[in-house]
């Protein structure tokens, strides 16, 4: 157990800031929306990254967090269904509050033909102006190649096949992207980026952290939310530096 207000403190004053989700879960996206009431309480000078939205589509977020656009036109622009998919109702309040407060709203993404493309032919096979900006990523470490082992062999995947190379490229390339975005923006107007993404993006500091750890920003902050019965087959304080309790109802 650990003091709350002090975990936001520290997470309000960090470059980068994650809090993951379970995309289907209305719990985890309710303690996204408080959690990051409580940071914009600590620190009013932040933006909300979001993993929902390929770079393409920043105009249309920029549009909407001015209050020039209303919710059906932006789910509109934005292609909300085809891009994203997840029900729109979980991630509205963290878009309004966006939107209430003025606060930039960042597409942390790619495009998933990009991220799909590198998983059928590899990065090196990705021509570097088709790259999106995107920059080489650092080398997965070796926990986080041991985790995605574990994805890969629930679709019949096996570590050190070309195809898992490739899967593993395609997830770091995303992880990447989000980094970089995050980094990006933090270093422009040195706010506090909250990044809304999975949280197997940034689960045991890897994936995004990594990545951010790799462009020179080395205090970052994870936090998770953790439902009644996840299983724990990992020691739970390795997995993010605070996990908040939430309820199991939808």
């Amino acid at each position: 157990p650990t003091d709350a207000a002090a975990v936001l403190r520290r997470a309000a004053a960090a470059p980068v800031a994650v809090l993951g989700e379970m995309h289907e879960s209305a719990e985890d996206h309710r303690w996204q929306a408080q959690t990051l009431a409580g940071l914009h309480a600590l620190n009013p000078h932040i933006a909300i990254g979001m993993e929902a939205f390929p770079r393409r589509l920043q105009p249309i977020l920029d549009r909407w967090s001015a209050g020039e656009l209303d919710e059906a036109t932006f789910l509109k622009l934005t292609q909300w269904d085809k891009v994203w998919g997840y029900d729109a109702r979980y991630y509205l309040p963290i878009m309004h509050f966006a939107r209430m407060n003025r606060l930039p709203l960042i597409a942390l993404n790619v495009e998933r033909t990009l991220v799909s493309r590198v998983a059928r032919h590899g990065w090196s096979a990705v021509p570097t102006g088709e790259r999106e900006g995107v920059g080489d990523p650092a080398p997965a470490s070796e926990e986080y190649l041991r985790r995605l082992d574990e994805v890969a062999a629930g679709h019949g995947g096996q570590r050190g096949s070309p195809d898992f190379q490739r899967f593993v490229a395609a997830q770091s390339l995303w992880d990447r992207a989000m980094a970089e975005a995050a980094a990006t923006q933090h270093r422009r107007d040195g706010r506090t980026v909250v990044a809304i993404m999975g949280r197997g993006h940034a689960e045991y500091r890897d994936g995004v952290i990594r990545q951010l750890e790799d462009l020179g920003l080395t205090d970052s902050v994870v936090l998770l939310p953790w439902a009644p019965g996840r299983p724990c087959n990992r020691p739970a304080s390795s997995a993010a530096d605070a996990m908040f309790g939430v309820a199991s109802l939808q």
